[in-house]
């Protein structure tokens, strides 16, 4: 089948169309990208620029003709941050109306974990330690990451269009300095934890970096590679940037290797990545041609086609997030694990009465990790405390549709059903409001099986299921005798939900 993967970044709109397998190999058979500059002013104003909304929307128009000669079963559209910073609700509904392509804003660690994927799923790391950075016009996501796992993860508001306004009025020479002041204060207050991990060399991705390492390779007729990809050192970059900085634009735009199409970009941004390798005390980076298309598709393969593929990194990074999350908002944590293990030990029970997809295994699974989470704030209203503690966290590796589920699905795991005026359960479509409700249904099952927060319902066993009748049986290894009575109290939303009556029996 095609898939096709859509990046709608502040310099450019590109696209990318694979072909993937049943084993969940992805083979590129058409590319294409469109100069529509969505960033122009937009960090400035937090406005999209009129005329660049149209090349964009325009464009977007086109690209979706291209996916349907291709005959695309599925089209997975990111955006970045010129759409996350500026009100683009219309600009996305009119995409969709005219182009029938649905963009999803992605957060700046949602991008940072789709670039690592996108680097790991074609290159080897072999063991070493990363401070990988990919930049784009309007953010840059950093990490410091290996082959088993991202340690640190930030997104920095800094890009090469971005700096490029900024900065603009002032002469060159003086807009070059205030640059690099500038970077090296946001970087600064995420340096002193990037130190505490040993860093082999640098990782960069993005079409700014990769102009910089084939501008530096020709410049100092060398062409190093590793691991397929190419290597730049920090002091080629420092010597490049220094001559760059001494031409006019037009001597510029003449420099060996240097694209075109980011001649008024190409010092902004190197300026960007010099500043960050050195503050750094990086000497050397490889540069990869890889990143979040790369990543977005192998994400949709991990999810859709073959889990083994990816899922053993993916799950790490998820269950990574989660906790972090968790630790955060001082959750209990012996308690959150057994009714998460309890929900999923429900959920697979179940799974023929719920009709919920497995890949909402996930979300049930998070939103019983973080169900209490708004207990920090109080416990009378602590479901509603939980979903706005949810929304309003990055949970890496997981969508911002993703983490709306967990947290509506924490939301619901007491209390009352979802009503008319809960707008953000409104805005699911009817298939996911459905999904909402019986996890929620689950999870108020399992959270009631461990009511004493003592783990004393060791396992669930399915022991009869009728048309009107549900029967569960409970394993021990205490007292439930309070479980047994929260059960019975609160298992009527499951019963609304699923359409039956439910008993207990300890077997």
């Amino acid at each position: 089948m095609n898939v096709a993967i859509i990046d709608i970044g502040s310099n450019n709109i590109k696209l990318e169309i694979f072909d993937v397998d049943t084993l969940g190999s992805g083979r590129l058979l058409y590319s294409e990208k469109i100069p529509a500059r969505l960033g122009h002013n937009a960090f400035i104003t937090q406005k999209l620029h009129p005329e660049n909304l149209e090349l964009a929307v325009n464009g977007l128009t086109q690209l979706s003709r291209i996916v349907k000669s291709h005959n695309c079963k599925t089209v997975i559209a990111l955006g970045t941050a010129a759409l996350r910073e500026t009100e683009c609700s219309d600009f996305i509904k009119r995409v969709y109306k005219e182009s029938g392509i649905q963009i999803s804003v992605i957060s700046g660690l949602e991008e940072a974990r789709l670039v690592y994927y996108g680097v790991l799923a074609h290159h080897q790391f072999n063991a070493r330690t990363f401070f990988l950075n990919d930049i784009g016009g309007g953010s840059t996501e950093i990490s410091v990451s290996d082959d088993k796992n991202m340690y640190f993860v930030e997104s920095l508001r800094l890009g090469t269009v971005r700096l490029k306004e900024m900065f603009q009025s002032s002469n060159e020479k003086d807009a070059f300095e205030m640059m690099q002041r500038y970077v090296e204060k946001v970087f600064q207050p995420y340096l002193s934890e990037i130190k505490n991990y040993k860093i082999d060399m640098g990782l960069s991705t993005g079409g700014t970096a990769r102009n910089l390492a084939e501008m530096a390779a020709a410049r100092f007729n060398k062409k190093e590679e590793d691991s397929g990809m190419l290597v730049l050192y920090t002091s080629d970059l420092r010597a490049l940037i220094s001559e760059l900085q001494e031409m006019t634009p037009k001597e510029r735009e003449k420099t060996a290797g240097l694209d075109p199409a980011r001649s008024d970009i190409i010092l902004p941004g190197g300026i960007l990545l010099l500043t960050l390798l050195e503050t750094a005390k990086i000497e050397k980076s490889l540069v990869s041609n890889r990143g979040l298309r790369d990543g977005a598709l192998y994400d949709y393969i991990f999810r859709k086609v073959n889990k083994k593929i990816f899922g053993e990194r993916q799950d790490t990074i998820r269950i990574h997030g989660l906790r972090s999350v968790s630790e955060k908002y001082n959750v209990d944590k012996v308690h959150a694990a057994h009714c998460a293990e309890l929900a999923l030990q429900l959920f697979d029970l179940l799974i023929d009465i719920h009709d919920v997809p497995e890949e909402m295994r996930d979300i049930l699974y998070g939103a019983a990790l973080l169900h209490d989470a708004g207990r920090m704030i109080d416990y009378s209203q602590h479901h509603k405390h939980s979903f706005y503690l949810i929304q309003n966290t990055h949970l890496l590796g997981f969508t911002q549709h993703e983490r709306l589920l967990i947290a509506l699905t924490a939301r619901y795991h007491r209390k009352g059903m979802p009503k008319s005026s809960h707008s953000e359960y409104q805005s699911l479509n009817q298939q996911d409001q459905s999904h909402v409700v019986k996890l929620a249904a689950l999870l108020r099952m399992a959270d009631s099986l461990d009511r004493s927060y003592q783990s004393s319902v060791k396992q669930i066993e399915l022991l009869d299921s009728g048309k009107d009748k549900l029967q569960l049986g409970i394993r021990k290894r205490g007292d439930i005798s309070l479980e047994l009575w929260t059960f019975d109290r609160k298992k009527e939303f499951a019963e609304k939900i699923f359409g039956r009556s439910i008993e207990l029996k300890v077997i």
